[in-house]
């Protein structure tokens, strides 16, 4: 192969043209790298902005859940409260109540203090020594939950005792009318017995956790009134009045950043609107340290510069293997587009992929062939073809053998649940570009689905073929069937033998019953073969179902068959109601009479929500069908029983179809038989 050549035009270049040529390549340069410097910089703070704000987002998320759980605790606790004072009335009622019992009350639950009061409000008994004005406020005024007590004769009131200051301690407490209604009953909790967990888990703990990741300067609660919580770095900031930027994020209720300085340096600042019922509305501010940034930015901009000089020195030279570089990228990104577009095309075939290299590793296989071999992906993607596919099924194995390509041959594979399939195999070798064999796809058509509409195809042909030939056939027989059995009957009234008469009688009787026997076949194949106009109408099918069940259970009584009966809730249906009770009938009658003696017969049925449709399957424990006789079972006259006709699957079938419904049967010699009947739910 022959070594790549510089462009000609480059030897006939002058000293001056060079320079030339090389200062203005050197000054794109440099502008390029200003602005991808100055980019960069824009791209970091934008990211640092974001986790920013996804940060504040997940605080924020997290205080609020906090102090739900907080309310829920204090509603608990209330409770709680509210059971001891229904204690201390208990036995104060019984006159068990002492001093000392009210200090040792107190002691053990955590209670600051416990007062009886009589019915003018004064002290009866206390746990502590009585003070004058410990119900009234800084103003001397009485709490209002005192005065509400009094006021509405309530049987009891929880109450809190809020201070001036929103970071004092706040107090709680119960008040309950004594059961003799001589006065009251009044409890007192620190703050700390009901939040004991914010300590744990309140926004205050949340907020000193998060700041002690690293690049976090400070994260901070701050109202109009002042710092609420604040990471330990923070010891004063400017009020939210002070500063334009909170006030705007305060009033606009969006989330904003800037670069503003701390503690002389700069931080990215990160500010987030924040409101509750607990607290009055505010800001999470978050400081983001920029040193990383610094550092990020300091780097880059070295190696830009560096890369520019670099390129400056070497000129010229170095424009080939910028060009080089360049369609190094638009061929590798080319690639990309057409293994991405490849991929989404081999996803998107109806068809089955497999493709195998020359060591016979598999290299592709599809969302299809999956499906079809019941594979995923991760599990064979580079594993050995011939352990994956021991029988063959895509003929690769073949078709690397004998180095050439399979057409359309079509082979029948049966699936780990014992599905049969149908599918057509087509392959062709892959060559590499020394036009060696390197490997060789298969493509898959699942052609089972269509197997079936030409079966079904077919036997709607026959059908029609039996239909036309039914009614000539019928009315060809019907016609001296009934002169014969006028003429009989007649016989049978009008002469009387004078011996044998006996004998005379039992062939008249045999002559009439097989001629209704055979105008009974003649309506069956009449039911079979005619086009039926159904009368459609809305249906229980619960109701009908276990009306069929009944009539079934008559004939499986005489055989000691037990039936499993498994129904679930099912929707009502527009549908031929006799013409689906004869189908199920003739279903459900056919596994009684496969099922042995004290055998089993099991009918399961269920609303597939999925697919809009019922589906009923009746499984028996006889002896099963041969596989070669599985296709035959809905022809017409098509039976395994000495006294059976062979009409009552093929008109259950007809039956099924004509509602738009499906018949599958599946069945293993010695493992017995399922009939799986869906119809349609509009």
């Amino acid at each position: 192969m022959n070594k790549a050549q510089p462009p000609k035009f480059l030897a006939n270049l002058n000293l001056k043209y060079a320079i030339l040529i090389t200062l203005l390549l050197a000054t794109i340069l440099f502008v390029i790298a200003f602005i991808g410097i100055q980019k960069s910089r824009s791209n970091l703070l934008e990211i640092m902005e974001k986790e920013g704000n996804a940060l504040l987002e997940s605080l924020v998320l997290a205080s609020q859940n906090t102090i739900t759980a907080n309310l829920l605790i204090e509603d608990l606790s209330a409770d709680k409260l509210s059971d001891i004072v229904k204690l201390i009335d208990r036995l104060d009622t019984e006159g068990k109540i002492t001093e000392q019992q009210l200090q040792r009350i107190a002691n053990l639950t955590g209670l600051s203090r416990i007062d009886i009061l009589d019915q003018d409000g004064k002290m009866v008994q206390s746990d502590k020594p009585f003070e004058k004005k410990i119900y009234e406020d800084t103003s001397g005024v009485v709490y209002s939950a005192l005065n509400e007590f009094v006021r509405e004769k309530t049987e009891e009131v929880f109450f809190k005792i809020e201070e001036e200051d929103l970071l004092s301690e706040k107090k709680y407490g119960v008040i309950k009318r004594r059961s003799e209604g001589k006065g009251a009953i009044l409890a007192m909790a620190p703050a700390w017995y009901f939040r004991g967990f914010e300590e744990k888990v309140g926004i205050g703990y949340l907020v000193q956790k998060i700041s002690q990741q690293a690049g976090i300067e400070y994260i901070l609660l701050q109202t109009e009134e002042g710092i609420v919580f604040a990471s330990k770095k923070i010891e004063r900031m400017l009020k939210i009045e002070s500063d334009p930027f909170l006030q705007s994020s305060l009033n606009s209720n969006i989330t904003l950043s800037r670069v503003t300085p701390f503690e002389d340096k700069k931080i990215l600042e990160v500010v987030k609107p924040f409101s509750s019922e607990e607290y009055p509305q505010g800001i999470f501010r978050l400081g983001l340290s920029l040193e990383g940034y610094d550092r990020i930015s300091r780097s880059y901009t070295r190696q830009m510069i560096f890369f520019a000089l670099i390129l400056f020195i070497l000129g010229i030279v170095l424009i080939g293997i910028v060009v080089i570089n360049q369609s190094y990228f638009v061929l590798n990104r080319s690639f990309k587009q057409i293994k991405t577009i490849t991929g989404n095309v081999l996803e998107g075939m109806e068809s089955g992929v497999v493709a195998v290299d020359q060591d016979g590793k598999i290299i592709i296989i599809n969302r299809v062939a999956e499906s079809v071999f019941s594979l995923r992906k991760e599990d064979v993607l580079n594993k050995s073809y011939s352990e994956t596919f021991p029988e063959d099924e895509p003929l690769l194995g073949k078709t690397l053998k004998q180095k050439k390509m399979v057409k359309g041959i079509e082979t029948e594979f049966k699936t780990f649940s014992g599905e049969d399939k149908f599918l057509i195999v087509g392959t062709s070798t892959i060559y590499d570009e020394e036009g060696k064999i390197g490997g060789a796809v298969s493509v898959i058509h699942d052609v089972t689905e269509i197997k079936k509409f030409e079966e079904e195809a077919k036997r709607a042909e026959r059908l029609k073929a039996l239909g036309n030939l039914a009614a000539g056939v019928a009315h060809e027989i019907r016609n001296p069937l009934n002169a014969i059995s006028i003429a009989t009957q007649r016989l049978k009234k009008e002469f009387v033998p004078t011996k044998d008469e006996d004998e005379y009688t039992s062939f008249t009787n045999t002559i009439i019953k097989e001629i209704k026997r055979l105008d009974l076949i003649i309506n069956q194949f009449l039911s079979l073969a005619k086009a039926h106009k159904l009368n459609l109408v809305e249906t229980d099918v619960n109701l009908l179902l276990n009306e069929i069940l009944k009539l079934v259970e008559i004939e499986a009584q005489q055989k000691s068959i037990r039936i499993e009966i498994n129904i679930k809730e099912l929707p009502k249906i527009k549908i031929d109601k006799e013409e689906i009770k004869k189908a199920l009938l003739n279903i459900l009658l056919n596994g009684v009479q496969a099922t042995p003696q004290n055998g089993k017969l099991t009918f399961e049925s269920f609303f597939d929500k999925g697919n809009r449709e019922i589906s009923i399957k009746i499984k028996d424990s006889g002896p099963g069908i041969p596989k070669e006789n599985l296709s035959k079972i809905f022809q017409p006259y098509f039976t395994t029983k000495h006294k059976g006709t062979g009409l009552g699957l093929a008109i259950a079938y007809r039956i099924i179809t004509d509602h738009k419904g499906k018949v599958e049967v599946q069945s293993q010699e010695g493992k017995g038989t399922i009939f799986t009947i869906k119809l349609p739910v509009e």
